[in-house]
């Protein structure tokens, strides 16, 4: 009996060693297909074409993020219809990541009003899920909803909690054990994740968002003000690193005494106008670090001119950042 007591213990404990959970994500390394969160698509000079995602599957991804700005295609009266256009659009995105046999995860983006005016705004959010949950009802559970991208502003991490709720309960009504992600507060900061209340529900996921040091990943972004300068550079000393697995760890801790939760690392990324040595090294340590610890991630983004993995212009990939993502990837 006792030999068989201590089979079980480090059984438990090898599952254990690398990862938070026994029950592991079906996913684990994907990118952020970005062009549907701009006001129309190609607005911000991407699209999600369709070539891209035989890239994606061929480079090593196993799964795509589709951020959407439902909320910019939906009426703004009851019953807040989504247009027809913006349905046809999104379905075909799917079949396509279907196609090339990867996982989906499709999100609400860019819903400014909602943070703004939550309480205006709550019931409009909660009627998007409804009609998005009743369209996919019978689609594959390789395809997963996301409920809002980065909760911020007057959208309050308590009120957040709130909504999520509802939302959850929506869209169970008509898909029971789809998975569902759940972005924390604050911008999807890692440090609010303490903040998070979850419904009891088997289904449900996690998601921070990674930009640290923040000085290093947006310097010269034109969209944060004040501007960030340029030349700062992430060397890779003990502490820069031990930085970054501190607030890794983090969330760890939390999933642990919060039931084992699944924690998933929706963004990140460094800006262009940072030196690709350093881009390079901060990447593949982030990716190496959450991956040590059992956290599935999503790079942002795929094409785009200041994050890109791949150059859609020259359509060629940016290798050296590809490689820090999938070390083992076959493409050269």
């Amino acid at each position: 009996m006792r030999r068989i007591l201590w089979i079980i213990l480090l059984t438990l404990f090898i599952f254990n060693i690398n990862g938070y959970t026994q029950e592991k994500l079906p996913i684990r390394r994907g990118v952020n297909l970005t062009g549907l969160e701009a006001p129309f698509e190609g607005s911000w000079g991407v699209y999600v074409k369709d070539e891209y995602f035989e890239l994606v599957k061929k480079a090593g991804f196993d799964h795509i993020r589709v951020p959407i700005r439902w909320n910019g295609h939906a009426a703004y009266e009851p019953p807040y219809t989504i247009r027809d256009y913006l349905f046809e659009r999104v379905d075909h995105i799917i079949e396509m990541a279907f196609k090339n046999k990867l996982y989906i995860i499709i999100n609400i983006h860019n819903y400014e009003e909602l943070m703004q005016n939550p309480e205006k705004h709550k019931e409009r959010f909660l009627a998007l899920w409804r009609q998005i949950a009743e369209h996919y009802k019978n689609y594959p559970d390789t395809l997963w909803f996301e409920l809002l991208n980065e909760p911020n502003t007057n959208l309050t991490p308590q009120l957040w909690n709130e909504y999520l709720a509802e939302a959850v309960k929506v869209i169970r009504e008509t898909n029971p054990t789809r998975k569902i992600v759940i972005d924390t507060a604050n911008w999807a900061n890692y440090n609010t994740i303490s903040f998070l209340k979850l419904p009891q529900d088997r289904n449900l996921i996690v998601s921070f968002h990674y930009y640290n040091p923040f000085n290093f990943t947006h310097q010269g972004a034109d969209w944060v003000q004040p501007q960030l300068p340029v030349g700062v550079k992430w060397t890779g000393s003990d502490q820069e690193k031990k930085a970054i697995e501190r607030e890794l760890d983090f969330t760890l801790e939390w999933a642990k005494r919060n039931g084992n939760v699944l924690l998933y690392m929706g963004e990140f990324g460094a800006y262009s106008k940072a030196d690709m040595e350093s881009r390079v090294r901060w990447t593949d340590f982030v990716a190496r670090s959450a991956e040590k610890r059992g956290i599935a991630w999503s790079y942002w983004d795929f094409a785009s001119a200041g994050f890109g993995v791949y150059d859609g212009l020259n359509k060629m990939w940016r290798i050296e950042l590809l490689k820090a993502l999938i070390p083992e990837t076959k493409i050269k």
